[in-house]
């Protein structure tokens, strides 16, 4: 089964960037907070502002792009390339802007047009799936395309650590321009072009509509039963490094062994659920996340304790298996006809609930304090479990 996905044409090219784009988020992501609030200076007000136009910026980037993507002349090599090369300016800001308010302006804006960079393969891997092989294995190819993206959180962090060690923020930086920087070449050099079908337009043939996330309720529910559970999962993220070193007066490190540990088990845990979802209806699968997640969230203001939150990464990396392995090919199983669009709505959802959830985490931090603000993020799991009551099954059986 897995030699199949490898004769995908550029499946193995997006495994690979997939890692480094993993890779180069993790070696960033749990110090970010850090150096922001206490090398640059930013209050953690300002990192949430700053996180949240970041992602206001990813999502509107993510919805033009989305429009035309899936149009036959529209080259998503070259917008990938770009989109690379955006991230890598912005993660370079370390090194020339000093001042939080310009840093701010330049990280949002370069990030935000680096923003298509993954939605934009997933929709390359999927026209080349459909091309290549059943719609029954598509699942299983996300699946395993998104656990290559964990995998790559599984070394970032240490990688991190190590670079902080080393040579400060510098090399935290510059191993995370390095990755994006490594992805721009292997897709300059490897990506091949997928020809997609031409469809002969006879009498009578109606040309596909573009689906309205408005006004079509199937896609409205779960974008915002999926905009709910990323609200609760990033404002764990904002705050756990804080909770980590202020709260419970912890060493930074556990903040990387935490992330480390999540995204290991991830990997596994995404690639069964993969095999898992061609026999389950995904909806299931994701209720089931869903309580794993809120009921991690809920036990780390219950134990207040280090120890507790390695054991819970069990649960959480489960939850976080499901929401982002399966969540991809849910969206993509909706809307066959338009890949395009469905993984710019899986990326929106995550990317609104990333924009909510730093400015609630940094909003409700102040408000009901660090040692309470997870109880925070358990109800609003718990919002997005009832609205996955009401979404549209989708099962693999039922799909082409």
């Amino acid at each position: 089964m897995f030699r199949e996905l490898l004769k995908i044409k550029n499946y193995k090219l997006f495994l690979l960037d997939m890692m480094l784009l993993g890779m180069a988020l993790a070696i960033t992501v749990p110090f970010f907070i850090l150096y922001a609030t206490q090398e640059l200076g930013m209050t953690r007000g300002m990192y949430g502002v700053m996180m949240a136009l970041f992602a206001l910026a990813g999502f509107l980037v993510n919805t033009i792009v989305a429009r035309f993507s899936d149009k036959s002349g529209f080259k998503r090599k070259y917008m990938i390339m770009f989109s690379l090369i955006m991230s890598s300016i912005a993660f370079s800001s370390y090194f020339f802007i000093h001042t939080p308010v310009i840093f701010i302006m330049m990280y949002v804006f370069f990030a935000g047009l680096g923003a298509p960079a993954m939605p934009q393969m997933y929709a390359s891997a999927r026209e080349s799936i459909n091309a290549s092989t059943s719609n029954k294995n598509a699942v299983l190819a996300n699946t395993v395309l998104r656990s290559m993206f964990s995998f790559g959180f599984l070394f970032g962090p240490l990688v991190g650590t190590i670079l902080l060690k080393h040579f400060g923020y510098a090399g935290l930086f510059g191993g995370t321009i390095l990755c994006y920087l490594v992805a721009l070449l292997t897709i300059l050099v490897f990506y091949k072009d997928i020809e997609r079908p031409v469809i002969k337009r006879e009498k009578g043939y109606v040309e596909p509509i573009v689906p309205n996330l408005l006004r079509d309720m199937y896609l409205l529910v779960p974008f915002l039963a999926f905009v709910f559970l990323h609200i609760g999962q990033w404002m764990y993220t904002l705050n756990m490094p804080l909770f980590i070193t202020e709260y419970l007066n912890a060493s930074e490190s556990n903040v990387g062994y935490l992330a480390s540990l999540c995204a290991g088990l991830e990997v596994p845990f995404m690639i069964v659920l993969g095999i898992m979802a061609s026999k389950m209806q995904t909806r299931t699968l994701l209720m089931i996340g869903a309580l794993l997640g809120g009921g991690y969230y809920f036990s780390i203001g219950v134990f207040d304790s280090v120890t507790a939150m390695l054991i819970g990464q069990v649960a959480l990396a489960f939850f976080l298996a499901i929401l982002l392995g399966l969540g991809i090919s849910y969206f993509q199983d909706i809307l066959p006809d338009f890949p395009g669009y469905a993984s710019t709505l899986f990326s929106n959802a995550m990317i609104v609930g990333q924009l909510v959830g730093n400015l609630l985490g940094g909003f409700m931090s102040g408000i009901v304090g660090l040692g309470n603000v997870f109880f925070v993020s358990a109800a609003f799991i718990a919002v997005a479990f009832i609205l996955l009551i009401f979404t549209k099954p989708v099962k693999m059986e039922d799909i082409g």
